[in-house]
Order: structure tokens, then sequence, then C-alpha cells
């Protein structure tokens, strides 16, 4: 079965800054390190930010070292769990 992603968003790159899409607020994501190596949990809506948040990393003109800041289940009260960085 083919699925198509379509998403449309404003590029908020000229001022350096970026934001979040949430669908609702069931985003779960959290970062562990397992044996060394980091395992990213997250469920379906999780996912789907982070594939729009890409999206814009992708398409946007970030520059090189613009970098984004995600807390476990997007909260900002919670602690970070990973950080993204373009890096060209």
């Amino acid at each position: 079965m083919k699925k198509t992603f379509n998403y449309s968003f404003e590029d908020e790159s000229a001022e350096s800054t970026i934001s979040f899409d949430y669908e609702d607020v069931e985003e779960k994501l959290n970062v562990v390190v397992e044996n060394g190596v980091p395992v990213l949990y997250g469920n379906k809506s999780a996912f789907l930010l982070l594939a729009k948040t890409f999206s814009k990393l992708s398409l946007g003109s970030y520059k090189d070292g613009f970098h984004v800041h995600l807390n476990t289940d997007f909260d900002s009260d919670l602690e970070e769990v990973i950080r993204v960085v373009l890096n060209d």
C-alpha cells in the first residue's frame, strides 16, 4: 500500500527559528542509551512531529550549526533527551 506525506509550513529559517506543529498533546518521546547505543522511543504522533521538524530542517535555509533541543515528550519542563544539529 502506497501512502503519501504532504506537509506545508512557513519557512522560519530567515529568523533562525523553528516551531513545532503538534497534532495533539499525546506525543511521547524518550531517548535511552542501551548497551552504548542511543535508542529513540516514541509513539506515532511523536514520529510524525519529528518528520515535520526534519522536513523544515531539510527544506529551509537554516545555516550550518542550527540546532533543535528536544525534551522528553516534547515538554519544555522535562529534561532534554536529544539535540539535533544541522551539519552541512
